[in-house]
């Protein structure tokens, strides 16, 4: 997390530069523009459109500015707690007509559809204020006619033993005695 976004969380923000625009991108291999080059779908909670520069690093479109459309969305973060695999809950209310058609040829298709969190201050819109922007697969999606509802898991999953390799007096006889 950046040093400024750090500042703007622990500070209420003094002017329109320091408040922090949260977006969202929906990407899913289906989604491809007009030219036919794949695109994603990228929102912003605000009431107007946020247009900013993608990281580098951006699976689509990286380094170039897109235009986040302005959408009403929720995301709960997973409880602090040990869970086998953390979820959160994202919601989108009053969601249009093409969204809804893209993201339901999406469902159908099967394929993972993966969403990436991105924390932007509205006074630096030259990339994320995450170095690393999470990534989180989409499970059990709801679309409704105006609202979709889905959970999202982080890939981590706490279940697996950890370290993965096992310890054998074979492969590692320095443990004999021990």
């Amino acid at each position: 997390m950046e040093e400024a976004l750090r500042e703007a969380f622990a500070a209420a923000p003094q002017n329109d530069a320091e408040i922090i625009v949260h977006t969202l991108e929906i990407r899913h291999p289906t989604f491809v523009d007009d030219a036919g080059r794949l695109t994603s779908i990228f929102v912003a909670l605000d009431r107007v459109d946020f247009v900013a520069q993608l990281e580098i690093a951006a699976p689509v479109r990286g380094g170039e500015p897109v235009t986040f459309v302005a959408m009403a969305f929720q995301f709960t973060l997973p409880p602090i707690e040990i869970a086998p695999r953390p979820q959160i809950q994202v919601e989108f209310d009053n969601v249009g007509r093409e969204v809804v058609d893209q993201l339901d040829a999406a469902v159908i298709d099967g394929r993972p559809i993966r969403i990436c969190y991105r924390p932007y201050l509205n006074g630096d819109r030259t990339g994320p204020q995450m170095s690393k922007p999470p990534v989180f697969t989409l499970s059990e999606v709801k679309v409704g006619v105006m609202k979709i509802s889905a959970r999202a898991n982080t890939g981590a999953d706490l279940s697996v033993a950890f370290p993965r390799e096992l310890y054998k007096a074979r492969s590692f006889p320095g443990l004999i005695g021990l």
